[in-house]
């Protein structure tokens, strides 16, 4: 059975955390979160790599992400010797910079975080490359993913820093899909189309966005030619694209993140299904009305995605809060299954 973790916040003034279940920092801050973007090309695909690295030289300045604002040392020095390694996937249409809450939380720890985009989905290329049918390309999203992974283990100023056998991966949405097929849950494009043409999905938003061509998206989804130790998946897409067997046969050591009160993709059918049939999976439900994007960095902007605001939370939801509580959680449970006390030394 699954370990279910379960956490509410309380609005009064300020949000105030109540919980069943506490999780120290596994380290105090030790490192700045350096960063650097990268890009390669594979398949004839510009990849976009978003590198946020542990320094002890950095010198953190405030850093505009187009979406967000962190705080990073850019160009700093890269500090460590087998260092793990945690692949970051995005979600549609969105971009790897989007999840710096985490990234820059994790590179201050001693990890180092790969955060990928793709070309078709991601506006880092330019809003005139981005095509919304790009969303159901999960084998451009996988060979991308795992393209990515190898040059950064083998041809990356990083790589003979790194430990190629603690490999973790945390992905949203459709980032979470693909973790889960890069790590190999078998993914049924077909199952996937039979649910957005029923009754069932009528409230699903994920369904909305144009769909591709299923026979060749079936036959060319990758897998990682390494292997990956731990996966994180907050809010993942795609649920009823897993068949039963296909998740309760998956062996690695998960944590799925659901919110529970969605406002974009159903918990039953995605996240809460995906929990449900995962042996042994460690689960955070989020059930205070935090929606599908409280995974995104804190922003501004009015950007909307089917109607649904991208920036702005339900009355009473403080994302920085949730963020806060979400990466302590995340450390803790990267930490256990990748065998790290302190992660870069």
């Amino acid at each position: 059975m699954a370990r279910m973790n379960s956490y509410r916040f309380a609005s009064l003034g300020v949000g105030v955390l109540i919980t069943m279940f506490t999780c120290p920092d596994i380290s105090a801050q030790t490192y700045a979160a350096g960063y650097e973007v990268l890009r390669i090309a594979e398949h004839d695909r510009p990849i976009q790599l978003d590198v946020w690295y542990p320094s002890r030289d950095g010198d953190e300045r405030e850093h505009n992400y187009g979406l967000s604002i962190g705080r990073i040392a850019s160009g700093a020095d890269f500090s460590g010797n087998n260092v793990p390694v945690v692949l970051l996937s995005h979600g549609a249409l969105g971009a790897a910079a989007n999840y710096s809450w985490i990234a820059e939380h994790l590179a201050r720890r001693g990890f180092l975080v790969l955060g990928v985009s793709h070309f078709g989905e991601s506006p880092v290329f330019g809003a005139d490359t981005v095509r919304p049918e790009s969303v159901a390309r999960f084998d451009d999203r996988t060979r991308d993913l795992n393209a990515a992974l190898e040059f950064l283990l083998e041809r990356s100023r990083y790589a003979s820093r790194l430990d190629p056998e603690r490999l973790a991966a945390i992905g949203h949405s459709s980032g979470g899909a693909s973790v889960l097929m890069l790590a190999g849950v078998e993914f049924s494009p077909a199952l996937l189309k039979s649910y957005c043409t029923s009754s069932a999905s009528t409230s699903d938003k994920g369904c909305e966005y144009p769909s591709s061509d299923v026979d060749a998206i079936a036959q060319t989804l990758t897998t990682t030619s390494r292997r990956l130790t731990a996966l994180v998946v907050m809010d993942p897409a795609a649920g009823p694209g897993f068949s039963d067997s296909a998740l309760q046969t998956f062996s690695l050591p998960v944590l799925v993140i659901a919110s529970v009160q969605n406002d974009f993709l159903p918990y039953s059918f995605h996240a809460g299904r995906v929990s449900e049939r995962l042996p042994g999976a460690e689960v955070v439900r989020l059930d205070a009305g935090e929606g599908h994007f409280i995974y995104l960095d804190v922003c501004a902007s009015p950007i909307e995605a089917m109607g649904v605001p991208l920036c702005s939370d339900r009355p009473g939801i403080e994302r920085a809060s949730v963020h806060g509580r979400l990466a302590s959680i995340i450390e803790q449970f990267l930490a256990d299954h990748l065998g790290i006390q302190n992660a870069a030394q």
